[in-house]
C-alpha cells in the first residue's frame, strides 16, 4: 500500500512555486513538518533565481532545527545569506545552531559580523560575550556585557554572565553583590541562589552558603544539582557524613552515580 506522505510526495512535483510555498505552510499549520520542509525544498529548487527563495530557506533553516537537524539547517540558512548576504536575523538564527553544534568559532563570526551592522543588539552582544568568556578572551566579554547593560540595563543573563566573569577574574566582592540584586529582584529563581552560593563557598563563606542551598531547596527541592553542589561544599568544610547523604540523594533522583565518583571518593578520605 503507498504511504499517504509518498503521495503527498508525488502531488508535490506536479505544483508550481506558489503551490508549493502554499502547501509547505499548510503543511507546518498540520504540524507535518517533513512534507513542510520537502515542500520548501521544491518550491527553492523549482525557481532558484526568485528572491522569495530567502525568506523559504529561513523557514526550512528553522524547521530542519526544530526536527534537529542542525547541520541541514546551517545549510539552509547559508544558502539563504546567498540571496541576502549579512542579513541579521539569518545570522543570528545560524548563529543560535552553530553554538549549538559547539562550533563557537563561526558562531563568533556571525555575531560579529551583527554587531558590525547593530552594535547594540542585545542578543548578539550577550553571545559574542559567553563565546569570548569560553575563550578566555575576558577583556572582550566584559566590553560586551557592560556595552550590553547600558543598552538594556534590567537584561537578566547580561547581568548574570558579568558576575560570573567577575567570579572567574576573582572580582568576588563585586560579583557577591551583583548576584545578590538579582536574587532580590528574583527571589522565586534558584538560580541565582545557587550562583550566589557558588561566589560565597569560593569566598570561605560555606555557612552563608548553605542558607542559599537551603532557600534553593525550598524553591525546587527536585533539582539534583543542588545537592551536588552543596556536598561539594560540604567537602570544603570537611563534614563528609553531610556530603555523602547530598550525594545519595542526587543518585536517587536519577543522577548516574559514576558521574559523582570523584566526589564520593572525597567523601572516604
Amino acid at each position: 500500500m503507498v504511504s499517504l506522505l509518498a503521495l503527498h510526495l508525488v502531488a508535490v512535483h506536479a505544483q508550481t512555486y506558489v503551490q508549493l510555498t502554499d502547501s509547505a505552510y499548510a503543511a507546518v499549520e498540520s504540524d507535518s513538518l517533513s512534507l513542510a520542509a520537502e515542500c520548501l525544498k521544491k518550491a527553492v529548487a523549482l525557481e532558484p533565481g526568485n528572491p522569495a527563495n530567502v525568506l523559504l530557506l529561513i523557514d526550512l533553516g528553522s524547521i530542519q532545527h526544530q526536527q534537529g537537524q542542525n547541520l541541514q539547517s546551517v545549510e539552509s540558512y547559508t544558502l539563504a545569506l546567498n540571496y541576502k548576504p549579512m542579513a541579521m536575523p539569518v545570522l543570528l538564527a545560524r548563529a543560535a545552531v552553530y553554538l549549538e553544534l559547539g562550533n563557537e568559532e563561526k558562531a563568533y563570526v556571525d555575531y560579529c559580523n551583527v554587531l558590525d551592522q547593530n552594535p547594540d543588539n542585545e542578543e548578539a552582544l550577550f553571545f559574542r560575550a559567553y563565546i569570548a568568556v569560553h575563550q578566555r578572551a575576558y577583556d572582550i566579554a566584559r566590553a560586551d556585557y557592560t556595552h550590553l547593560l547600558a543598552v538594556n540595563p534590567q537584561h537578566e543573563n547580561g547581568r548574570l554572565g558579568l558576575a560570573l566573569l567577575n567570579q572567574k577574574q576573582n572580582r568576588l566582592q563585586e560579583a557577591t553583590e551583583q548576584v545578590g540584586m538579582l536574587v532580590k529582584e528574583y527571589p522565586d529563581n534558584p538560580s541565582y541562589l545557587l550562583a550566589r552560593a557558588d561566589i560565597l563557598a569560593q569566598q570561605n563563606l560555606c555557612e552563608l552558603a548553605l542558607l542559599d542551598f537551603e532557600s534553593a531547596q525550598k524553591l525546587d527541592p527536585s533539582d539534583p544539582y543542588i545537592y551536588i553542589a552543596r556536598a561539594e561544599v560540604y567537602l570544603q568544610m570537611n563534614r563528609r557524613r553531610n556530603a555523602r547523604r547530598d550525594l545519595d540523594t542526587a543518585v536517587a533522583m536519577g543522577t548516574p552515580r559514576g558521574n559523582l565518583a570523584e566526589l564520593y571518593r572525597r567523601c572516604e578520605k
